[in-house]
């Protein structure tokens, strides 16, 4: 009778079977390799998914499930995220959340803040990122104006979220150095030249591309985006080129605006939400083939790049690092007084060269025989109403609005007999009027304006001015 912990003839056989060395056998050999190159591929993955951002992501959510303000972030985020490995995980946590009832508030918070033009536009910034610098700091003056930056507010969270938007777009950005500026420049221009872009009629020498880029002090180029900087810088520097050294009205210098700033020039139906929706003003510049690379720049890049173009206006001086939150208000407000000066001026030169040259023609009574019909009765009616209400006596075309300007310029014996020698073209007159329109609006409610509105603004101010200054007007 055998011991119980002695084994039976057949189990010590399979015993000695198991224990042959699987080494010697090739296809084991191949086997245990394909599962060692396997335990490396997961390693190098969870390796390469690190660096891509993913875990950093899943961080975010994770610190999103416990504030539970910011719900309004699981589609943006979500959309971001399908770049990374990690995608389907970070759903299923967006859905574990929407599905429990504490996050009804936040939800309705949420629906409220998607009617916040400001915040939607940063938001949308996590999807669109390339087109975050449209509003640049403005979404956040917006913010503050709804009072979420004060101390007692329930968004303070959704605001920090606004500033890390902004913040993570900037970091993108670096100045580069001499040598590479060069390389930029001659690289873009063989393109331009290899592609036949119109940047080679009035566009600039590699020469002179490289010497604005050295010209630069803050970070301008993106390191996601490098084709795209150059060419946006490139083309801010060759808008301002064109619009100092070509006729105002030239037909060459519309159609290069044309190819960037978009076609203006047939009648627009404004909708309401282009003056109060950042997001919906910036689609509709684009719809109208705005090129959104030309500020795609971080502020101060931005107004650099314009002084150094020659595209001079009244541009605010606050850096974004040095707002702090409870002067944000005053920082929004002086933007826009900084485009509301700008435009006061054009149109003070306006009114003063259209009496001028009406003048001429028709002697002081011009008002009652040049202007479109209806006007000069508008005129009259606001001028006895402000003398009755106690205001000092003014010329007539004081009150005139500035819709008014481009429909005196071009009726049709104002033009033929005074301003075709000045503009060239009627359209022309018409499409500068219409891209000047939103910006004065918002700027006379004391709203928002834009980077893509402060490129408008100070090309087309610098056209008209251009065009009247050369007659020896000036304003008062």
């Amino acid at each position: 009778m055998s011991r119980p912990n002695e084994d039976a003839p057949h189990e010590r056989s399979l015993k000695k079977l198991l224990e042959i060395e699987l080494d010697r056998f090739p296809a084991a050999t191949a086997i245990e390799e394909a599962r060692l190159a396997a335990q490396k591929r997961e390693e190098l993955l969870r390796e390469m998914e690190r660096h891509s951002g993913a875990g950093r992501l899943q961080e975010q959510l994770a610190w999103i499930e416990e504030n539970s303000a910011l719900a309004l972030a699981r589609e943006t985020a979500s959309r971001l995220v399908e770049e990374n490995s990690a995608v389907q995980a970070i759903r299923s946590q967006f859905l574990e959340m929407e599905r429990n009832p504490v996050l009804h508030h936040a939800r309705e918070a949420a629906r409220w803040l998607e009617e916040n033009s400001a915040l939607t536009r940063v938001l949308e910034g996590f999807k669109r990122h390339e087109e975050l610098a449209r509003t640049a700091m403005g979404p956040l003056w917006e913010l503050g104006q709804a009072r979420l930056f004060h101390e007692d507010a329930s968004w303070q969270r959704s605001a920090e979220l606004a500033r890390e938007a902004i913040a993570s777009f900037e970091s993108r950005f670096r100045l580069p150095d001499q040598l590479e500026s060069a390389f930029l420049a001659e690289q873009f221009h063989a393109r331009a030249v290899q592609e036949n872009l119109a940047v080679q009629t009035h566009g600039l020498a590699a020469q002179a591309l490289q010497q604005a880029m050295e010209k630069m002090s803050t970070p301008w180029l993106d390191h996601e985006r490098t084709v795209r900087s150059v060419a946006g810088f490139a083309q801010i520097q060759r808008i301002g080129e064109a619009v100092r050294t070509l006729p105002a009205f030239d037909d060459s210098l519309a159609a290069t605006l044309r190819e960037s700033l978009g076609d203006w020039r047939d009648p627009i139906t404004w909708r309401p939400e282009i003056f109060t929706n950042l997001a919906a003003r910036g689609d509709f510049y684009v719809s109208l083939g705005f090129d959104s690379a030309l500020t795609s720049f971080p502020l101060p890049a931005f107004e650099q790049g314009l002084a150094i173009a020659g595209l001079d206006g009244v541009p605010w001086e606050a850096e974004p690092g040095e707002i702090e939150e409870d002067d944000i208000e005053e920082v929004g407000l002086a933007r826009s007084n900084a485009a509301h000066d700008q435009l006061q001026r054009a149109e003070r030169l306006l009114r003063r060269f259209i009496a001028k040259h009406l003048t001429r023609i028709s002697g002081p009574d011009w008002p009652k025989h040049r202007l479109p019909n209806g006007l000069y009765e508008e005129w009259r009616e606001k001028k006895r109403k402000a003398e009755e209400a106690g205001a000092e006596g003014r010329p007539l075309i004081e009150y005139a609005d500035f819709t008014h300007y481009a429909l005196i310029i071009c009726k049709k014996d104002n033009w033929r007999e005074v301003f075709q020698a000045f503009f060239r073209r009627e359209e022309s007159v018409r499409e500068t009027f219409q891209r000047l329109h939103p910006i004065r609006l918002d700027v006379a409610h004391a709203r928002l304006i834009t980077q893509d509105d402060e490129l408008l603004l100070r090309a087309e101010v610098m056209r008209l001015e251009k065009a009247m200054r050369d007659e020896g007007v000036s304003a008062a």
